[in-house]
């Protein structure tokens, strides 16, 4: 039988989205064929609420590997930890998130073991038939292209996959198991923890919005408007890669191929032109709304209502229509 792992990060003592997400895309892929799934925790300790989030996304067997040496995250120490259950285990396949940790850790772990990595993945797909062939799909030469990568004569075949792009789906397999390993440290650290500084500033979290106003170059300097929009219809504002390199938007509101992917139940893209690297990061928004004043801008072939005019005049109207609503409840 395939095996394919799973590496489950926790951060503050939850499990992180994005593993439940691989989890429930792999499910869905590979519902007709015998693969064992495994979900790998590498933790100081894990309660019962976090494994059953896991159970429900439909792992086989949850492997837990426990140290006190993981309280904060060490690179050294997850990858001696990864390193030995992937040597044990003998995966087909081992996907990771590509979080910060998931970015440090994956390509040392590929390295250990001898074999490719695909980084910051954002389509997955699966084929052989007696092997379990993982074809990993990402961005490739400054977004133009999407590349799809494999990695035939070494195992196990690797990839990290971009936060948010899945849906969580409750997949409950029957005799899950639930196994504890002991981490064998077999060199202590050669990292060292000089101090740890708690971020004060609030970030943005676009992957849990239902509702998303994005703006573009062409109304770079409407985002107040932009944001009183978002305030009205409880949205928040995203931004394209072209706004945030100018300065008119922070980091955590990019949307697109290098910031946050997003699947909104509503998309409001306004005055962008729809360039690959932003798109990847928003084509599976169940509905897309597009304002743009160039007819051939491409954000209409992937829009479910396009708009063309001028965003910078729709936006005070709609702004205004929204408020006389708001006043006449």
């Amino acid at each position: 039988m395939a095996k394919l792992g799973i590496f489950i990060e926790q951060k503050h003592g939850k499990v992180l989205p994005v593993g439940l997400e691989l989890l429930s895309e792999v499910n869905k892929q590979l519902a007709t064929r015998e693969v064992e799934v495994v979900a790998v925790v590498i933790t100081t300790t894990i309660d019962q609420a976090n494994i059953d989030k896991i159970k429900n996304c439909g792992a086989n067997r949850i492997l837990i590997v426990e140290n006190r040496l993981f309280e904060n995250y060490d690179t050294h120490y997850y990858n001696q930890a990864l390193g030995q259950v992937l040597k044990a285990e003998d995966f087909d396949v081992f996907l990771l998130g590509s979080t910060l940790v998931g970015r440090d850790l994956a390509p040392r772990l590929s390295a250990k073991v001898h074999t490719g990595l695909t980084a910051d993945a954002t389509i997955l797909e699966f084929g052989g038939e007696a092997n379990l062939d993982l074809f990993a799909t990402r961005p490739a030469l400054g977004g133009n292209i999407m590349a799809t990568i494999v990695c035939p004569n070494h195992r196990p075949q690797m990839a990290t996959i971009r936060p948010g792009v899945f849906s969580i789906y409750k997949t409950v397999k029957p005799n899950i198991i639930v196994q504890y390993q002991k981490f064998e440290q077999t060199e202590p650290s050669k990292v060292r923890r000089i101090s740890a500084t708690k971020l004060e500033r609030s970030l943005v979290d676009l992957t849990g919005s239902k509702i998303i106003v994005a703006g573009g170059r062409g109304v770079a300097t409407m985002f107040k408007q932009l944001q009183n929009v978002g305030d009205l219809i409880g949205g928040e504002v995203a931004a394209s890669r072209a706004v945030v390199d100018a300065g008119f938007q922070a980091r955590e509101r990019l949307v697109g191929q290098t910031g946050t992917t997003v699947k909104p139940s509503v998309y409001l893209a306004m005055g962008i032109s729809g360039a690959i690297q932003h798109v990847s990061g928003m084509d599976k928004s169940e509905l897309i709304i597009a304002v743009n004043n160039d007819p051939e801008a491409m954000i209409f072939n992937l829009a479910d209502v396009s708009i063309i005019c001028d965003a910078t005049k729709v936006i005070p109207y709609l702004q205004e229509y929204l408020q006389d609503m708001r006043n006449a409840q």
